[in-house]
């Protein structure tokens, strides 16, 4: 009986989760799915990704017989993010790449279709007999098929960055969230100072990157040793930008951040920084390689095209400047080096 009721439950959990076509959702599938299973007290699902040579982890999803929370939204910085260098705990589960079991809770690593970690789980359970963890590694299992699934549909095969299909989607999101926050500080206004928001704890930018003269390293040197350029500088931008950014490649030598919160002081050194690292660093038989960076402001009435035109515009001033800077929009405009165009969005229909 126990064995239909394992089986019926993993059914269960393919059909839960074959029923999901964004990653929070599919995380969500995994978290209920297990709860179901184990009647564990409580399933969290932890995120991690490599940036600046460190790697951080973070919780994604909450689980309970309560309910289950989102933590991570795929559009705010993450809460509680934390450096596996100092938690050995979690720094020794890494490094074996195996399931440990402690007191009160176990834990399982969860993969990428190239091994490396997508995250883990925490199961806060004194301890799961051999039938409950080959039926837990199961579900696992199911989880990561349909993260593959996602990745061949989101991933740009090269470089490993999210695709120019997927920027549409990420930008409509963040819109949306950009809207009802700025609903928010409205009403915050009535409020105490100290229980208002902070309007620039808000701020999206979007950032348009390009390679410089890199159709001259395509014609030099051959577009195999061009594809290794557009690698080795998605690698740099996983290893520059924070691990909770989004970032894009866009086609051929353009790529695109969508970096999340922060105000415009942090958004400019975010990509000074990473515009700095790709001019110090030697490209193999190439030799100096240089990008030039436009990006604006994700206000919350905008629409899409209007925010990318402007990254865009600024990134063209760039290029007409010297190349190889990183120019805001909006400080442009404010400086009087461009000329704010009349938009739809500015036009009142009568």
């Amino acid at each position: 009986m126990e064995q239909i009721n394992t089986l019926e439950h993993i059914i269960k959990s393919i059909g839960r989760m074959t029923g999901r076509r964004e990653r929070s959702g599919l995380e969500i599938a995994l978290a209920e799915s297990l709860i179901e299973l184990l009647k564990a007290s409580g399933v969290n699902i932890y995120k991690c990704q490599e940036s600046g040579g460190e790697t951080f982890v973070w919780l994604s999803v909450a689980a309970n017989c309560e309910g289950t929370v989102l933590h991570d939204n795929g559009l705010s910085k993450p809460d509680n993010i934390m450096s596996v260098e100092r938690l050995p705990v979690l720094k020794t589960f890494f490094e074996t790449g195996e399931h440990e079991a402690q007191a009160g809770r176990t834990l399982l690593p969860i993969l990428n279709e190239d091994s490396s970690y997508f995250g883990f789980i925490e199961i806060l359970e004194p301890s799961l007999d051999l039938s409950q963890l080959t039926a837990t590694v199961e579900v696992i299992r199911i989880f990561n098929n349909m993260l593959a699934l996602l990745n061949y549909s989101e991933i740009d095969t090269l470089t490993g960055l999210l695709n120019r299909k997927t920027f549409d989607e990420y930008l409509r999101r963040i819109l949306l969230s950009v809207a009802r926050a700025s609903d928010e500080t409205l009403v915050s206004d009535k409020l105490p100072k100290r229980r208002q928001a902070q309007v620039d704890e808000l701020d999206h930018w979007l950032g348009v990157v390009d390679i410089d003269h890199f159709k001259k390293i395509n014609d030099g040197f051959g577009h195999s040793i061009g594809d290794e350029v557009l690698l080795l500088l998605a690698t740099m931008m996983k290893r520059s930008f924070r691990a909770y950014d989004k970032l894009f490649r866009f086609g051929g030598e353009e790529f695109v951040v969508l970096l999340k919160p922060a105000d415009e002081r942090d958004a400019q050194m975010a990509f000074d920084r990473f515009r700095l690292a790709i001019e110090a660093r030697e490209f193999p038989l190439v030799g100096r390689v240089t990008v030039s960076i436009g990006f604006a402001r994700i206000g919350p009435n905008d629409p899409p095209s209007i925010i990318f035109e402007r990254a865009d515009e600024a990134l063209y001033w760039v290029k007409e400047h010297g190349r190889n800077q990183a120019a805001n929009y909006e400080a442009l405009i404010a400086r009087g080096d461009l000329k704010r165009k009349v938009e739809k969005s500015d036009v009142e229909l009568y």
